[in-house]
């Protein structure tokens, strides 16, 4: 058993316990994927002068979990969820039909937006089958989407 296994079977509750503290209930694997990230940097990182490896691997798994939470808000703040009622806003009888319209929505967006609102609100294609097409991440995919959005909300529509 490597010297790493040992420190995860050691520290294993410890990381545990402190997703439980943080009340992570939806991506627990990313979580302990980032204590165990956090315990290989302290294992590395530490030096016996400053201090006691248990507190310093505390510290350190603590601090990398909060921060990732910190991320993951900032980021939920920017980003919008495609829904029913966003897409009759978007794309209401009256405007769709108007002589046009798609095109002038297009033209203002990048090529992977256009990819993006082709793929997923004309043909109806689940945004991992357009990640699959375009052979980049469900993640990428998404932020195409914010990006489209923000610039859709932008334009007006007469």
């Amino acid at each position: 058993m490597s010297s790493f296994a040992k420190l995860e079977k050691t520290y294993r509750p410890m990381i545990i316990s402190m997703i439980k503290k943080l009340h992570v209930t939806k991506e627990w694997d990313e979580y302990y994927q980032i204590g165990l990230i956090a315990l290989w940097e302290a294992s590395c990182q530490f030096e016996k002068e400053k201090g006691s490896f248990s507190s310093f691997v505390y510290k350190k798994v603590y601090w990398a979990m909060v921060s990732h939470l910190r991320r993951q808000c900032h980021r939920k703040k920017w980003e919008c969820a495609l829904t029913d009622g966003l897409i009759h806003i978007l794309f209401d009888d009256r405007t769709i039909y108007k002589e046009g319209i798609v095109e002038q929505a297009l033209k203002s967006l990048t090529e992977r937006q256009k990819k993006w609102l082709i793929g997923y609100i004309i043909e109806g294609k689940s945004l991992k089958a357009i990640a699959e097409e375009e052979g980049v991440t469900v993640g990428t995919v998404k932020q195409w989407r914010v990006e489209a959005l923000k610039k859709l909300r932008k334009q007006r529509w007469e």
